[in-house]
């Protein structure tokens, strides 16, 4: 018989239902083609195992059987309840493996019944589950194909819903959409509760994330000032009330169905609500959380046992822990005590691990009953190795390091944190970067252990009496706290750029920046700044290797406000309220290296800056006498292993030349703009391309016919909180950064591009977040170098500005760095055009030489 297996996936703090097809052995006999029969009790007993959820006995009992069985039927049979019992343990590649030996039988026969198109839905699933998204979308291409020839209403509905919930993964909320409103249709033809009830439990989830994206897009565009905001917060008005719609009609249809659907939909709605409300609740929906909740503590009282009563009861104790005005002190407790029975009764160690870390953190943060704690989360570690399931055991890793953090034990807290940063590395693709879906969890699930790490690291380099000492204090390639702290922070830079872009081209990056030169050799100063909850840390690297670490008394929210100010006052022309700002952050950040900067002469400073830092120009802070531009050539990178030192090739410099001059709604025309291309044709030399002939193509047709070091766009540009957001504007169309790394790397085997020079461009002021588009549109794009915006500029001081850094940029005795420089300073000189609103916002990011 054909059974569902309902499967629990978090998503936007809801529940996630899929319809996964599958055959389950239930009871009775198999016998062979020729009639021979299968030992009966090997058989029932790996049934029994698998349904009262003691997957693994049932496994290891299959697997003896599996050599004994001759017809293909009894094997497909097997491999399909091995590949199911597999995925439930976390198994997913055996599973993977097991329903790929089904497939080649039923492929071996020419089989028309569809059945592939169902295994191909679970195989998709499972690569899913690995963050391996564009294949499972791939595989359930495919399976569609199948239901073309062969239609299979049950599994259309199915293919649609796991398709919608792949596309959402990678943030295609429009490709996502149309997915899962397929799957509706579908289930409303099928006319069954069941199915009704999980496409619309998708639906919901989708429309919840996008609700949440679209409402994090608002606060950005009020900040701004954007005109879109009022549109944007209707279009989030709207998704929310759509998505509580939709949850509600699938909380309606899941009462008519048995199983835990019921269960689901009460939890999902409740964390609906708190989303949408964000924690303020009416008076009429507390009634109806507090409703469902005791709703669904009497249904998961009475239900069987199994991963899905664990689990439920898990959010059932989260909820409480969230609202403890809703429920009695001792029920989050009493939750989690029974989830884990559960877990232990069905022996499946994956829900143990999650029952037990939950454990743990009661007793850690509600309680602080570090002890206990510590215990239970041990326990969770150990039961998540034994399955091997790493996305599981970095949060227990983490929580027993912020334990041992509690309680004073710092040599342990550190210990903790590194395996649990090597058990997060480990798994890089499918935490970190494969599910755009995570991109605003990142802050919360990631980010936080190895800020916490490189925290321990410096107050281990206090402790010591490392700081602050005679300069130079630390060796080269010593293994201080501080070095490791750097390292460390080194490994959260790359984790993050590969988060904002959602792929692997971080990677790419690190296999080709092997630098031709070293620090030393171009007597570049590294300045990294750290901006932690209630501290700074500025730590200068100088050109030999040695560091000098700097404790800074600056809480993370003073500098946020005060950058923030900065960054106002710097975009705005007509006054010079900046200059006090400009001051101060100085004051903070290159105040206490003044004296060791003198010392060491260096011919550059590179800045690897921290949050908000990104968002302004160090080149704008001021001494009280005078920029920092006018001291030394400035560049930034947004890591120090993805940047490559090679010097520019002065004698071959050549211009692929892009400008956008005509008005594209709702952006301005750029008035400047072909005055700005034709300077840059008159030094440099090159190709000119206008207007209509800004196009995705030309741009491919011209950089395959020709190679050219320096790639110049004069356009709008708009670098938002992820890729997704990150854009330039060609003719009629916007140019995305993943289309901008595809045509610069259509160039095939030629050199990459030496420098690309983004102008007219603006990062999003009110988020720390946006600056890393525009810090690692190099790393994505592969180019070595990049001049870039920070604020939107078109003015008749752009094209002096622009004529002055590639004249300065011929001159082979000087980096790029330092060609900036004086073309800024010039400005700087010009009455006309002194103020920092002009000259400060164009920065040089990556290889400065």
């Amino acid at each position: 018989m054909v059974g569902r297996v309902r499967r629990w996936l978090k998503g936007c703090g809801l529940f996630c239902g899929s319809l996964i097809l599958c055959l389950v052995l239930q009871g009775g006999l198999i016998t062979f083609g020729d009639g021979g029969v299968i030992a009966q009790p090997t058989l029932e007993q790996g049934t029994v195992a698998y349904q009262s959820g003691n997957f693994l006995e049932a496994i290891a009992l299959w697997e003896k059987l599996l050599p004994q069985i001759a017809g293909e039927e009894n094997k497909v049979a097997i491999y399909k309840n091995l590949a199911l019992a597999y995925r439930y343990t976390g198994q997913l590649s055996k599973a993977i493996a097991q329903w790929e030996a089904a497939i080649a039988i039923y492929r071996d026969r020419d089989d028309r019944s569809g059945e592939i198109a169902r295994l191909l839905t679970e195989q998709a699933q499972a690569y899913s589950d690995l963050g391996q998204h564009r294949r499972a979308i791939a595989l359930l291409e495919s399976a569609l194909e199948i239901t073309d020839r062969h239609p299979d209403l049950l599994a259309e509905t199915a293919i649609w819903g796991a398709l919608g919930n792949a596309r959402s993964f990678l943030a295609e909320y429009d490709e996502a959409l149309i997915a899962h409103q397929t799957s509706l249709e579908k289930a409303r033809a099928l006319n069954d509760p069941y199915s009704l009830a999980i496409a619309l439990n998708n639906l919901g989830n989708l429309r919840c994330k996008r609700a949440e994206r679209l409402r994090y897009q608002v606060e950005l565009a009020e900040l701004e000032g954007d005109r879109q905001a009022k549109q944007l917060a209707r279009q989030e008005r709207e998704e929310w009330a759509a998505a509580r719609r939709a949850l509600e009609e699938s909380l309606e249809f899941s009462r008519n169905t048995s199983g835990f659907e019921e269960i689901r939909g009460l939890i999902n709605l409740n964390n609906f609500i708190f989303q949408e409300s964000a924690n303020s609740l009416s008076a009429k929906d507390a009634e109806l959380v507090a409703n469902n909740w005791n709703r669904a503590r009497r249904l998961l009282a009475i239900a069987p046992d199994s991963r899905e009563k664990v689990y439920g009861l898990i959010n059932l104790a989260e909820g409480f822990r969230s609202h403890p005005q809703l429920a009695h002190a001792d029920a989050p407790y009493n939750a989690l005590e029974r989830a884990l029975s559960v877990a232990q009764a069905v022996r499946d160690l994956r829900a143990q691990s999650f029952a037990l870390g939950s454990l743990g953190e009661l007793y850690e943060r509600d309680l602080k009953a570090f002890t206990i704690a510590l215990d239970y989360s041990r326990q969770a570690q150990f039961a998540a190795q034994q399955i091997n399931a790493p996305d599981s055991l970095y949060r227990w890793q983490w929580q027993a390091g912020r334990i041992f953090k509690a309680t004073g034990r710092r040599p342990q807290a550190i210990a903790a944190y590194k395996k649990a940063i090597a058990t997060l590395q480990s798994i890089r693709s499918e935490v970190i970067a494969a599910n755009k879906d995570l991109q605003l969890d990142f802050r919360q699930q990631v980010e936080p252990v190895y800020r916490d790490l490189i925290a321990l690291l410096l107050d281990e380099a206090i402790a010591s009496g490392s700081p602050n000492t005679n300069f130079p204090s630390l060796a080269p390639n010593s293994s201080s706290p501080v070095d490791e702290a750097l390292e460390t922070l080194e490994s959260f830079k790359i984790a993050e750029i590969q988060n904002f872009f959602g792929d692997d081209c971080v990677q790419v990056a690190l296999s080709r920046s092997g630098n031709a030169r070293s620090l030393q050799d171009t007597n570049t100063a590294v300045i990294y700044s750290i901006i932690l909850g209630d501290r700074t840390h500025l730590i200068l690297q100088a050109p030999d290797g040695t560091k000098k670490h700097y404790p800074v008394p600056i809480s993370k929210t003073e500098i946020e406000e005060e950058v923030s100010t900065l960054r106002f006052f710097l975009e705005t022309r007509a006054t010079e309220q900046y200059i006090p700002h400009a001051q101060k952050v100085y004051d903070w950040f290159i105040r206490p290296l003044e004296a060791e900067l003198a010392a060491l002469q260096p011919d550059t400073l590179l800045f690897i800056n921290d949050g908000v830092l990104r968002n302004i120009s160090m080149a704008a802070l001021h001494d009280g006498r005078q920029f920092l531009i006018q001291k030394y050539p400035i560049a930034i990178t947004p890591s120090l292993n993805l940047t490559a030192l090679n010097p520019l090739e002065r004698d071959r410099l050549a211009a692929l030349s892009l400008g956008l001059t005509v008005a594209q709604a709702p952006f301005a025309p750029l008035t400047n703009v072909r005055s700005e291309i034709e300077v840059v044709r008159e030094i440099i030399g090159g190709i000119q391309l206008f207007d209509e002939a800004f196009t995705p193509e030309n741009l491919q047709r011209q950089i395959q016919q020709q190679s050219f070091p320096v790639v110049h766009l004069a356009t709008h540009g708009k670098f938002g909180f992820n890729a997704e957001n990150t854009f330039l504007l060609g003719y009629n169309s916007k140019l995305t950064i993943e289309e901008l790394d595809r045509l610069l790397r259509s160039r095939g085997d030629r050199d990459p591009v030496a420098l690309l020079v983004m102008s007219a461009c603006q990062t999003a002021a009110g988020d720390e977040r946006s600056a890393l588009g525009i810090g690692g549109v190099a790393v994505r794009a592969g180019v070595e170098a990049a001049v870039a915006t920070l604020w939107f500029i078109n003015d008749e001081a752009t094209v002096p500005l622009i004529k002055e850094f590639y004249t300065q940029l011929l001159n082979p005795e000087i980096t790029k760095a330092e060609a900036l420089r004086r073309a800024q300073i010039r400005m700087i000189e010009d009455v006309n055009y002194s103020h920092p609103a002009v000259w400060s916002p164009f920065i040089l990011i990556g290889n400065w030489l």
